[in-house]
């Protein structure tokens, strides 16, 4: 079964540029026979709050996006679709690129990395209070599929080496991801083009586990929704939540126009 996803952080309360994503992956799923699923992202239980949860089913429904697949409120959520019951996947591949020597100890923060040369000290992975990350040897070439042909670039320029595990252990963003992507079967990923990247870093993370199908998966990065002031939509930027917004995007019928603009032009 050909399928793809969205997948909101209960982190914050949604916004235009989340809903529009949603309506394009929503639209995408329909257009090509695929199935939708929704898979919330509440890894960072710390960050997850119930009226941030229930605010992604209020919006879903008010958007008029209707998924195959995934939980269908927040106790349905909590009960059996929340990544707490997928930790075991996660560590599952952290454990599998340790093995592979994949993994280097870290203790550097945001503002030391670029100055990181923990990958040459050796620092045991289980020693307290460090970061687990990925080996990223200059150049790392990443190739795989979007719809305008396939693409490569370096992922040792696009960014440092990504923290795979927190420092409590947590499993970080970039793998708890791709377990998801690979345990629910998906092979179509549309993203904003701030998250390039990452699709470059867990293409490259599925070869080094032997999971080089994933490469063949179809990645859409769609340009982003600004603000007023020119600065891109997001929950850390403070954009204005979807039934507050000042401006009134949240007009379903626009935001439906703009996902179906942004259609043609990632086509």
């Amino acid at each position: 079964m050909l399928r793809t996803r969205i997948a909101p952080t209960p982190s914050g309360l949604l916004h235009a540029g989340n809903a529009v994503n949603f309506l394009l992956t929503e639209h995408l799923a329909r257009s090509t026979g695929r199935e939708l699923l929704l898979r919330i992202d509440d890894l960072d239980q710390e960050r997850v709050r119930p009226a941030y949860v229930q605010d992604i089913f209020d919006q879903l429904e008010q958007l008029g996006i209707h998924w195959d697949l995934g939980p269908r409120n927040a106790e349905d959520l909590g009960t059996t679709w929340s990544q707490r019951h997928r930790l075991a996947l996660y560590h599952g591949l952290l454990e599998e690129l340790r093995a592979a020597g994949q993994l280097f100890a870290c203790n550097c923060t945001r503002t030391t990395i670029a100055r990181c040369r923990c990958a040459e000290l050796g620092t045991d992975l289980d020693a307290p209070d460090v970061t687990w990350r990925l080996r990223l040897t200059a150049p790392c070439l990443v190739a795989f599929r979007t719809p305008h042909g396939t693409v490569s670039t370096d992922l040792a320029e696009r960014m440092p080496p990504p923290v795979l595990r927190a420092r409590d252990g947590r499993p970080a963003y970039q793998v708890a991801s791709l377990a998801d992507d690979l345990y629910f079967g998906i092979d179509l990923v549309v993203r904003g083009e701030d998250l390039f990247a990452s699709t470059a870093c867990q293409v490259h993370m599925a070869h080094l586990l032997g999971r080089s199908a994933f490469a063949e998966a179809l990645f859409v990065h769609h340009r982003l929704l600004l603000d007023a002031h020119g600065a891109k939509l997001s929950k850390s930027a403070g954009a204005a939540a979807l039934d507050r917004d000042p401006e009134g995007s949240t007009d379903v019928k626009a935001l439906r126009e703009l996902a179906l603009q942004l259609a043609k032009e990632v086509a």
